[in-house]
């Protein structure tokens, strides 16, 4: 029964880290943390991932913004360690927000400006109700 249980619960992690991915609005540190927690779990289960192979998977889940990096990590010579990885990750991701290349993301200012932002008035105009199809108004459920 427990056996069946850890196999299930190996399967997902196993699953969720080889479709590792950064979230658009996902900081490089929680995307690091994320790998690194599932690396931990998978350790918990007797089923260890080496760091090179943690790196990889962290690296082949950025998103095209990161492309440079990529290319610079996966041609070295030596195994990559996770740290190094994580601190050439937040190197990037710290000049790119000095650049304005791009936005931070999940940042507190980035919210707050979000929320003050005006609001445009709902148009019920360009509405159309699904019940009846006319326009100007919505069923409600």
């Amino acid at each position: 029964m427990f056996e069946a249980r850890d196999n299930a619960q190996l399967l997902r992690l196993m699953e969720e880290l080889s479709c590792l991915k950064k979230g658009a609005y996902e900081s490089n540190i929680k995307f690091t943390s994320r790998a690194k927690m599932i690396r931990d779990e998978l350790a918990m289960l007797g089923n260890p991932v080496d760091d090179n192979t943690l790196a990889l998977r962290v690296l082949s889940g950025l998103p095209s913004e990161y492309g440079m990096l990529r290319t610079v990590l996966d041609n070295k010579d030596v195994k990559l360690v996770m740290s190094d990885v994580t601190a050439k990750l937040l190197q990037v991701e710290q000049r790119n927000m000095s650049t304005g290349s791009l936005k931070p993301v999940g940042s507190v200012r980035s919210q707050a400006f979000a929320a003050a932002a005006p609001k445009k008035p709902f148009d019920k105009t360009s509405v159309a109700c699904y019940y009846c199809d006319k326009k100007g108004h919505m069923k409600l459920d």
